[in-house]
């Protein structure tokens, strides 16, 4: 099936955050989110609001010894108005250490983005889950 242009633009804008945080580039990340975005994490402490605390999130993320990406946001579920694109989707978070081993589990993301002046879209909320597992 053929991708929309709202799946278009969330695929490139998870692209760009996924080699951000590869690099480990906390000024390149920031740079993706509004300068007011909020960013919640699955873990305990794993949040953000505002670029001054998404900036130190980011800093203490890069600090572990894994980096984070997501595979396989399929289906990947849109929908929006205008200058804004919202998704959510089932995927598989990869952690990669610096030998380039990976470990991967499910997980979930959503995000709102907006379109910004100049033009690019940027995030304006990130939410990254892990699904509870039935016991």
């Amino acid at each position: 099936m053929a991708q929309t242009s709202q799946q278009r633009i969330v695929d490139e804008a998870l692209h760009r955050l996924i080699a951000g945080l590869r690099r480990r580039d906390v000024d390149g990340v920031v740079a993706l989110f509004h300068g007011d975005a909020m960013v919640f994490g699955s873990e305990q402490g794993e949040q953000a609001i505002g670029a001054e605390e998404l900036r130190a999130f980011l800093s203490r993320l890069f600090e572990r010894p894994h980096t984070y990406g997501w595979a396989g946001w399929n289906p990947l579920l849109t929908g929006g108005d205008g200058d804004l694109i919202w998704f959510v989707s089932p995927s598989t978070v990869v952690l990669q250490d610096d030998a380039g081993r990976e470990q991967e589990a499910p997980y979930r993301l959503s995000a709102v983005l907006e379109l910004a002046d100049d033009g690019r879209w940027l995030f304006r909320l990130f939410n990254g889950a892990e699904p509870v597992v039935p016991s």
